[in-house]
C-alpha cells in the first residue's frame, strides 16, 4: 500500500515509520531541514525503554511536491493547518484515496469531506504520546490504543485501515460511537493541553496541585455541557478519572500545545477549546473557562516576539 503521512512532527513520524516497515510511506511537511534530514537518515524512534530503532525506509517530501497518488493519507498537520495541507497536496489523492485523521481537536472531518468523499474519512484518536526531537528522531515516551470510526457506513475501509495499523504494531480499536471517543480525547485536550502550555510544566504536575486540578474540573465540566447538549453524555466523575489516568501514566512527558508554545509557534487552540465554544453557540450553553482559555492562549502567542 501507498501511505502518505501529512505532518512529520512527533505523532506523523511515529506511525509513518512504524507502517514503512510493510508499506511504502511517503512524509510531508513543510519543514525543509525535517525533510532533508528524513531523507538522509530516515527516522529514529527512541522507545519507552530507552532503545532506538531506525527506519529508513520512508521517503520525505515538502509540502505540494509530492505527486504520487496514494492509498491511505494519513493526516498529523496541526488542525489550524489542515485545509491549506489538503489543498497544497490534492496530487496525493485519487477517487479511491481512504483519509484519516488522528488529530487533536474537533471538526477535521468536515475539513477533510471538502476534498475527499465523506464516505472514504476515518476519524480517529491515539493515545500516544511522542516527543519530535528534530531531525527525523522521535521521542516515543508512551504507547496507548489507536481508536478509528466514521461517521458514515465505510465497515470495508475501516476494517482495511485497521488491519493495516495492527500489521505495523499498533493497538487499534474499532469504535461503534467515534463521537464519544472524540469527546472524551477532547476533554483531556481541553484540560491537559492548555494547562501544561499555559504553566509549561509536565503532564503529570496538573493532579499534583489542587488549584491545577480546580482548573482542569472547571474546564471538563463546562465542557461537558455542551457535549450533552450535542448528544454525548458523561458521568462527570468518570471524566475527571480519565484525565486524571491521562496524567498518571504520561507523568513527566510534555503535551503538544507545551511543545508548540516552547518552540513559538501557534497552538492549536482553536480546534481545541475553541471547538467547545464555537460548539457552545448552537445550543445557548454559556462558556466563560473556556472562552477566556481561547483568549490567554491567544495572547500568549502574541507574545511570542516579546521575547529572544
Amino acid at each position: 500500500m501507498k501511505i502518505a503521512v501529512i505532518g512529520a512532527g512527533a505523532m506523523g513520524c511515529l506511525y509513518g515509520a512504524y507502517l514503512s516497515q510493510f508499506h511504502d510511506v511517503y512524509m510531508i511537511d513543510a519543514l525543509k531541514a525535517q525533510v532533508d534530514a528524513i531523507n538522509h537518515n530516515g527516522i529514529t524512534l527512541t522507545e519507552e525503554d530507552d532503545s532506538q530503532q531506525n527506519y529508513p525506509n520512508v521517503s520525505a517530501f515538502l509540502s505540494g511536491q509530492c505527486q504520487e497518488a496514494v492509498d491511505l493519507v494519513i493526516v498529523f498537520v496541526k488542525s489550524t493547518y489542515t485545509e491549506q495541507a489538503l489543498e497544497q497536496n490534492n496530487d496525493l489523492f485519487k477517487d479511491s484515496t481512504i483519509v484519516m485523521t488522528l488529530q487533536n481537536g474537533a471538526g477535521n472531518d468536515r475539513k477533510i469531506s471538502k476534498y475527499v468523499a465523506a464516505e472514504n474519512v476515518i476519524i480517529g484518536t491515539s493515545k500516544h504520546n511522542a516527543v519530535n526531537l528534530g531531525n527525523g528522531s522521535v521521542d516515543h515516551s508512551g504507547s496507548g490504543v489507536t481508536n478509528i470510526g466514521s461517521n458514515h457506513d465505510a465497515n470495508h475501509i475501516i476494517a482495511k485501515v485497521s488491519n493495516v495499523l495492527t500489521q505495523a504494531g499498533f493497538e487499534v480499536s474499532v469504535a461503534d460511537d467515534i463521537q464519544r471517543i472524540i469527546w472524551s480525547k477532547l476533554l483531556v485536550n481541553l484540560s491537559v493541553n492548555t494547562f501544561t502550555a499555559i504553566t509549561m510544566t509536565p503532564i503529570g504536575y496538573m493532579i499534583k496541585n489542587d488549584s491545577a486540578w480546580d482548573f482542569a474540573k472547571r474546564l471538563v465540566y463546562e465542557a461537558i455541557e455542551v457535549a450533552e447538549a450535542d448528544g454525548t453524555y458523561f458521568d462527570r466523575r468518570e471524566a475527571l478519572n480519565m484525565v486524571k489516568e491521562v496524567c498518571v501514566k504520561a507523568g513527566d512527558g510534555y503535551s503538544s500545545m507545551y511543545q508548540d508554545r516552547k518552540h513559538r509557534v501557534k497552538m492549536e487552540i482553536d480546534a481545541i477549546n475553541g471547538a467547545i465554544v464555537e460548539q457552545a453557540k448552537q445550543y445557548g450553553v454559556p462558556t466563560p473557562y473556556n472562552t477566556l482559555i481561547v483568549a490567554l492562549i491567544h495572547a500568549i502567542e502574541g507574545a511570542y516576539d516579546l521575547y529572544e
